[in-house]
């Protein structure tokens, strides 16, 4: 590949593109970082190529006849299957970060460990929980909430703080439901 700021990507480029990616997963290496690599020999953003490569391997994967024309192997075309997670494990990986931090961990600590040191599920874990906490914070709201029935401490990831005990008190009994209030009412009362 030369230094081609043009726009329009030539058969050698693709070509070239596509056999660093391949070297890239052959060696354990992330796409983004073959990416990463084109991108500055080509002047072209790290989007751009990220694009324009899911793009062709689209088109090699509808029309594969096109792909062996290049000499692309079918092996570089193929993309890992995606697999979204079901609402009990998003709701397990909020409830773990929320708990590590009150426990005195990072949120990337505690991804470490749910992910047992594997880089792309951690990836993953990582971008679901921010994933979740910009775009469905009433999930959140809802898992803090049940946290606090339960009575475990957690840190709030919208940066609220109790003051003091009495408004985790005040959360915790405005969780409960009504039976539930009269029995803590009555424990209560036989402590005073």
């Amino acid at each position: 590949m030369n230094n081609n700021t043009n726009k329009v990507w030539t058969i050698e480029q693709t070509k070239s593109l596509f056999a660093l990616c391949d070297s890239h997963r052959d060696a354990g290496k992330s796409l983004s970082s073959a990416f990463a690599v084109v991108a500055a020999k080509t002047g072209r953003s790290v989007n751009s190529v990220r694009n324009y490569y899911y793009g062709q391997a689209k088109t090699f994967e509808l029309v594969p006849e096109i792909a062996k024309r290049l000499g692309i192997k079918p092996t570089s075309i193929k993309r890992e299957s995606f697999v979204p997670f079901d609402a009990s494990e998003v709701d397990a990986l909020v409830e773990s970060i929320l708990i590590g931090k009150a426990r005195g961990k990072s949120v990337r600590a505690t991804i470490a460990e749910l992910s047992g040191g594997d880089a792309r599920k951690a990836l993953r874990l990582q971008n679901k929980y921010r994933s979740v906490l910009r775009s469905h914070r009433d999930d959140v709201e809802r898992i803090m909430r049940d946290l606090d029935a339960r009575g475990v401490a957690y840190v709030d990831p919208y940066g609220r703080e109790e003051t003091d005990n009495f408004d985790r008190l005040t959360r915790y009994i405005a969780a409960l439901d009504d039976n539930k209030v009269g029995k803590f009412l009555s424990i209560m009362e036989k402590l005073t």
